[in-house]
């Protein structure tokens, strides 16, 4: 495995475990998130912050379940399964990521087409108005 396809197992490996601190420390300080692409980019770590709190916040669990990752260069392309809860209700949403590291080994960018049930997911996540 290459850097990219380490940066996205740790990532999976701590949003599982709940780790807030090593999945913070994954990401350059000026990553850019397309979370959704088609919405509006959300950049450093303010954004990564956002993220976390508003996907771990208390009512809500997901784990994460590659089915595929596909290294090339310094990128992973992604099919991913999320498997959540929100608050008792079980939920699917399944997507496709490409991560994006730099040449520390730092996430710089990610970008996710989801699929699935929209109504699942908060406002953050959902694509910009037209």
């Amino acid at each position: 495995m290459g850097a990219a396809s380490d940066a996205f197992a740790a990532h999976c490996r701590a949003w599982n475990e709940v780790d807030r601190a090593a999945w913070l420390g994954l990401f350059a300080d000026d990553v850019v998130l397309e979370d959704p692409v088609g919405g509006v980019p959300k950049s450093g770590r303010d954004a990564l912050v956002t993220t976390w709190e508003t996907s771990q916040r208390p009512g809500r669990r997901w784990v994460l379940a590659p089915r595929r990752v596909i290294e090339g260069g310094d990128e992973v392309a992604v099919d991913l399964v999320n498997h959540g809860t929100i608050d008792g209700r079980e939920v699917t949403i399944e997507s496709i990521e490409i991560w994006q590291v730099d040449e520390s080994g730092l996430v710089a960018s990610v970008r996710t087409f989801f699929g699935g049930d929209p109504t699942v997911h908060d406002p953050y996540y959902l694509p910009a108005p037209s």
